[in-house]
């Protein structure tokens, strides 16, 4: 399941940073008509990186597929079976 996880969010990114190149192209594309393009796209590019990393991190450090689980037999003696 671990890789199930890694492998869709991994799309998901793909996808996001996609749409974020394609921005940024048109952005440079029409950068003349405003001054904050530039300064909106490097914002951008900075959180995208922040958010990409911490997914990941969110991912690997929150593993409940490690958990474990004590199981309460009740009674001492095993060497008998009632049923």
């Amino acid at each position: 399941m671990f890789l199930v996880y890694i492998w869709l969010y991994t799309l998901f990114l793909v996808i996001v940073w996609w749409f974020f190149i394609v921005t940024k192209i048109h952005a440079y594309k029409f950068k003349n008509f405003s001054n904050y393009i530039t300064k909106v796209i490097s914002f951008l590019f900075i959180m995208l990186i922040i958010l990409s990393v911490l997914g990941y991190l969110i991912i690997f450090i929150y593993n409940p597929w490690n958990t474990s689980y004590n199981v309460d037999l009740g009674n001492d003696n095993i060497n008998s079976i009632e049923y």
